[in-house]
């Protein structure tokens, strides 16, 4: 194959993966609550185990998909955890993962954000090594009740 034929389907090639990159502009949202935070309803253990955390976050305004607050706590050095709070009916979901790790000798050299959302969209995505392996990037989808995954990119392993 001609070098230049390479370069161009390479090009195609790239250029169609970066298509397929959910945006949040596809998942927005119109809406955003605006009344008083309904009093979080905890069901699952870890939900219980961190209440206080997820009371205490969810009085504020909403930061995801219109009327939801993503509530975050710490889970040791490099390590979050994270609940969904619906602010309109104070249902509380569990995140996608257990544990999201982002330490240092994690490959992804991406910043800071191992969340990244929206109030103006349903998109999630996620950064890191979920119960510390199958290290990289995640999109879902919140769907009202659950998260879907649309894409994962890979970053590679954990270095030692």
């Amino acid at each position: 194959m001609q070098p230049s034929r390479m370069i161009i389907g390479l090009a195609v090639t790239l250029l169609a993966a970066a298509a397929q990159i959910p945006t949040f502009e596809e998942f927005h949202v119109s809406e955003v609550f605006r009344g008083p935070a309904a009093k979080p309803v905890l069901r699952t253990q870890v939900q219980k185990r961190f209440a206080t955390q997820i009371r205490e976050q969810a009085v504020a305004p909403p930061n995801f998909a219109g009327h939801y607050k993503v509530v975050e706590w710490g889970c040791g050095t490099s390590c979050v955890s994270m609940a969904v709070a619906d602010l309109a009916t104070g249902n509380v979901y569990d995140g996608p993962f257990s544990i999201l790790w982002y330490g240092p000798n994690y490959e992804y050299e991406g910043g800071d954000d191992e969340w990244e959302y929206r109030v103006s969209s349903r998109l999630l995505v996620t950064r890191g090594c979920p119960e510390l392996k199958n290290c990289g990037t995640y999109y879902f989808e919140w769907r009202g009740d659950h998260f879907a995954r649309l894409r994962f990119a890979p970053h590679g392993p954990l270095l030692p």
